[in-house]
């Protein structure tokens, strides 16, 4: 039974995540800025996390280790970027575009723990890489490729970004989801209200924001808590690489959510690409290989 209502967990997590990666777009063409929608949201995310662990009675574990603290920095910056990079990407291309480059992150995950952490290349995971550069390829457009695409550039870049949050999340392994979780919403906070009010105040327009308004804003930051922790539960109850290919249905959602709220209809080319990237993630998180380590990246492995 507990199975079942993790399958419906992930899937409810995935919808509510496609659902947002839409309503970006919402947001920006009513006048929101980037910086604006990601301060909102991250911060009403936090609310959320913390009413949960209060929820659930959560014991807070401080992260007072140096070498913790400086991965749990890192792990902020790389989650500041994937949502900035995203958002971004969403003035130059399609959601749909967007959302299937962020999830070439499997084999950026590899390549990076094998040039950083030593681990092992093998068949498999050269194949998704392969098959990851030619999605990316297609999705570029074949016949525009003399052309620069910010929003693929922007896209690349937020699965870089998802890469480095994962990697970076490993040498956290050890602390529970909500503790680390609070930790890195703050760290995010702190570094949006540095680049809104000191390095691009120009971001941030709050004059013509009214409570009104702000209101869907507030909203999708408290779901965003929710759905983390219904994927948090789901990982707890089945296997990383069966979670991991469940969470592929928030493509699904996103691109059908597209076509219907937002008329975007992908190109044949495109659509190629997708499916190669789909194939690409399915062959890296269904590897047999290196299991383990893989189910460390999704935070399964918690001591406190």
């Amino acid at each position: 039974m507990e199975k079942k209502i993790a399958f419906i967990a992930i899937m409810i997590a995935a919808l509510i995540w496609a659902v947002q990666g839409v309503s970006y777009k919402f947001f920006l063409l009513s006048g929101f800025t980037f910086l604006g929608i990601l301060l909102i949201t991250r911060f009403f995310r936090l609310v959320s996390v913390l009413l949960i662990a209060y929820k659930k009675n959560v014991r807070h574990v401080s992260i007072d280790n140096f070498s913790e603290l400086k991965f749990l920095f890192l792990n902020s910056i790389f989650s500041v970027g994937t949502p900035l990079f995203f958002i971004l990407g969403l003035e130059f291309t399609k959601t749909s575009n967007i959302y299937f480059l962020e999830y070439t992150m499997p084999a950026w995950v590899f390549l990076l723990a094998a040039v950083f952490l030593g681990e092992k290349i093998n068949s498999k995971k050269i194949l998704g890489l392969i098959l990851t550069l030619l999605g990316i390829f297609f999705i570029s457009n074949p016949e525009h490729l003399l052309t620069l695409n910010m929003g693929i550039v922007f896209g690349f870049l937020a699965a870089i970004s998802f890469a480095g949050d994962i990697i970076t999340s490993r040498e956290l392994k050890d602390y529970s989801y909500h503790t680390v979780a609070i930790y890195t919403l703050i760290f995010q906070l702190i570094i949006y209200f540095l680049m809104a009010f000191f390095i691009l105040p120009e971001a941030v327009n709050f004059s013509s924001i009214t409570l009104i308004g702000i209101l869907p804003l507030i909203a999708l930051g408290l779901v965003l808590g929710i759905a983390s922790d219904l994927y948090y539960f789901a990982l707890e109850n089945i296997d990383a690489s069966t979670a991991g290919i469940f969470l592929m249905s928030e493509l699904v959602f996103v691109s059908v959510l597209a076509f219907v709220f937002l008329k975007e209809m992908p190109s044949l080319t495109e659509l190629f690409g997708y499916c190669l990237i789909m194939v690409s993630g399915a062959i890296l998180i269904l590897r047999k290989s290196d299991l383990e380590n893989f189910e460390y990246l999704l935070h399964l492995r918690k001591k406190r």
